[in-house]
């Protein structure tokens, strides 16, 4: 779901992303919804998904969506509450 672009970013070591967006207390296996924005055609568009939190570091969301282990880029996908 991450764009090789994305994986590419340049992420600094000195700043958490936490340290720049409000994360609330996460638990293992919560429900957890996250939101991903993009522009198409000059209008910016988002999706959403649903899914059981697993955990987090400093790049990647873990999470189980369908049943299925899924990591998002968190530079990408946002907590939506």
């Amino acid at each position: 779901m991450s764009t090789p672009d994305a994986e590419r970013l340049h992420r600094s070591s000195a700043f958490s992303r936490d340290d720049f967006a409000a994360v609330p207390y996460l638990r293992h296996g919560q429900s957890i919804s996250l939101i991903h924005w993009s522009r198409v055609d000059g209008d910016w568009c988002f999706a959403t998904i649903l899914g059981e939190y697993v955990h987090r570091d400093e790049c990647y969301w873990y999470l189980v969506i369908q049943g299925a282990n899924v990591r998002l880029d968190r530079a990408e996908w946002a907590i939506f509450s």
